[in-house]
């Protein structure tokens, strides 16, 4: 794992993005990362999924972090 990139533990639901989101430190500034989830999918059970897969989305938001898929926002967006 690459040493400047430090994820934090707080998947949570955002009713207003629809998106399953957690956060992490690149080289100390903090960036959030989305999930999006389907309207008619539970968001709990989503959570849930994401939760237990979370290895599996770091490593994703670290790549995608590594090809600077930033939006205008900061954000990056699996």
């Amino acid at each position: 794992m690459n040493q400047q990139l430090i994820f934090n533990n707080d998947f949570a639901y955002n009713q207003a993005r629809q998106a399953i989101t957690f956060s992490c430190l690149v080289s100390g500034l903090k960036v959030t990362c989305y999930i999006g989830v389907a309207e008619d999918r539970s968001h709990e059970l989503a959570l849930a999924e994401v939760i237990q897969q979370a290895f599996s989305w770091e490593d994703s938001a670290e790549q995608a972090i590594a090809d600077d898929a930033y939006n205008s926002a900061g954000e990056i967006w699996l």
